[in-house]
């Protein structure tokens, strides 16, 4: 386990830890050689002697720092070393010194038009030169979204992105992505294309300006189901026209019908000039963010518009998505350690940490559970008053029904959700079957336990 001070390669002083996840843990860092502070993701232990998630964690430095924009956080190293026995991989990344977009909506409930917009127009700039690369994120969400101090919004973690240079790391079958900003095509085990990064995108934008999210469920599948099959409550009487409209269209459950990428979004955007902001711009955090606001614009006399409805092709075998929705359960938590019940919960990201809150806690340290029962695990968690959300993980190394790993730990707030992943027996394959991934679409680089498919 890493500890605070610790040099890690020789070069990086470990300091603070910022926040944890399924697959690492990001620490505020300073760069010995070039005496600059740096956010650190070290691979966690239980992950670093499997060669797939090092190809994977690999993989998201090598998408990363192949793409240079003032809007995505950029890469600056990446290392495998061997220390005390033991495997370590580290992601070295520009440190954002500010907040995520989840914590600003943790404190702020929700945020106006103006300020939407300007989010909005940052993302999708910084998607567009994604996808001009060839690069789907995948894992657009609140907590991937970095609030910088000086206004600049950046996003990160590019974990599970899918590039057409990439060699396949995934499953076949498989579904990625956070569930409540899963596109419909997504939750339905279809291939994720720069539309769907426009899907999750438009589902923040909707999350700013309702305080809520789009689609909300007791499980993932519930919520993914959701995705395919329902439209989220209109947008309040006060977005104004154009910006709703824009929304509207981003979250169109016929990806022919959004806009086609980031570029076309951010033109979109871009065109949107009856949106001023409705108060006072504090976007202060308590660590000291600030984002300023657009310049504000005349606003038009209200529309009385109907919310425009695009028709859901009819879906067939709803049973058969369900099943393959269903991974979605262990894929949309383990990643970022944001929960689908628990807004509030922290994700990795490389912004600096926000001032701890006050409420009382639930302790939870991950080494005491592992190699334990599951139905004991479960029942403990229960009892401290956090959720549960079992996920089964397929390997021939641990005894079937241990906890192999739990996520996330530390100080969790009561009724947090915390995906406790366990082992099962992984089912024997035809050889013939091996290697017919040809698109690296369908696994979690997120390396939460599940996504070790067949094609790995």
């Amino acid at each position: 386990m890493e500890t605070r001070g610790r040099l890690l390669g020789n070069r990086y002083e470990l300091l603070v830890p910022l926040a944890s996840g399924g697959m690492g843990r990001v620490w505020r860092a300073r760069d010995t050689l070039l005496e600059r502070p740096v956010a650190v993701k070290v691979l966690r232990s239980e992950f670093t002697g499997d060669a797939t998630f090092r190809a994977r964690f690999r993989a998201e430095a090598q998408h990363t720092a192949a793409l240079q924009h003032r809007n995505i956080a950029s890469v600056f190293d990446y290392g495998e070393v061997e220390e005390d026995g033991e495997q370590r991989a580290y992601l070295v990344m520009e440190l954002v010194e500010g907040e995520s977009l989840a914590q600003l909506l943790e404190r702020e409930g929700r945020i106006d038009a103006a300020r939407t917009l300007d989010v909005l127009r940052q993302t999708s700039a910084a998607l567009a030169a994604a996808h001009a690369a060839g690069v789907v994120h995948r894992d657009v969400k609140p907590g991937n979204v970095l609030v910088g101090s000086d206004g600049v919004v950046k996003i990160t973690d590019f974990g599970i992105a899918w590039s057409a240079s990439s060699v396949p790391l995934t499953g076949t079958g498989q579904v990625v992505g956070t569930a409540h900003y899963l596109s419909p095509e997504q939750a339905a085990g279809g291939k994720a294309t720069p539309a769907s990064d426009v899907y999750a995108l438009g589902a923040v934008a909707y999350e700013c300006l309702t305080g809520r999210r789009a689609f909300d469920g007791e499980n993932s599948v519930q919520i993914a189901l959701k995705q395919l099959r329902e439209e989220p409550v209109p947008l309040p009487a006060d977005v104004p026209v154009a910006l709703r409209a824009l929304i509207e269209r981003a979250m169109a459950k016929d990806p022919a019908v959004r806009f086609a990428d980031g570029a076309q979004l951010r033109a979109a955007a871009d065109a949107v000039t009856d949106v001023r902001s409705t108060a006072p711009i504090d976007m202060v955090g308590r660590n000291g963010t600030a984002v300023l606001p657009l310049p504000p614009a005349p606003v038009p006399v209200p529309s009385t518009s109907p919310v425009r409805r695009v028709p859901v092709p009819l879906l067939l075998g709803a049973l058969a998505a369900a099943v393959v929705i269903a991974v979605v359960v262990a894929l949309s938590q383990g990643g970022s350690g944001t929960s689908s019940g628990d807004p509030s919960a922290t994700e990795p990201s490389t912004s600096a940490p926000a001032a701890p809150t006050t409420p009382a806690t639930v302790a939870l340290v991950a080494a005491d559970l592992l190699g334990r029962p599951v139905e004991e695990v479960q029942a403990e968690l229960a009892a401290r008053g956090l959720q549960v959300q079992l996920a089964p993980v397929e390997t021939a190394d641990v005894t079937v029904g241990q906890v192999t790993a739990v996520t996330p730990e530390g100080e969790l707030s009561p009724g947090t959700v915390v995906t406790v992943f366990h082992a099962v027996a992984p089912p024997s394959a035809p050889a013939d079957e091996a290697g017919d991934d040809d698109d690296g679409n369908k696994g979690n680089g997120r390396g939460n336990g599940k996504g070790r498919g067949k094609d790995d």
